[in-house]
């Protein structure tokens, strides 16, 4: 959960869609071997904190 939450904070910026930042996340996620919905999720929580965007995504 750390690798992924360290890759995810330091993808600048924040994107208003996931379809936005799918395409910005997926070599990263491939690269630490996470699933990129995962990737997205902990995204949405690192620049929130809000645990709701967590609720269909295990960690």
């Amino acid at each position: 959960m750390h690798a992924i939450g360290e890759l995810m904070l330091g993808v600048p910026p924040a994107y208003p869609s996931d379809t936005g930042a799918a395409d910005v996340l997926t070599s990263p996620c491939d690269a630490i071997g996470e699933e990129l919905e995962r990737g997205l999720a902990a995204g949405r929580y690192s620049l929130t904190g809000d645990r709701r965007v967590l609720h269909s995504i295990v960690l």
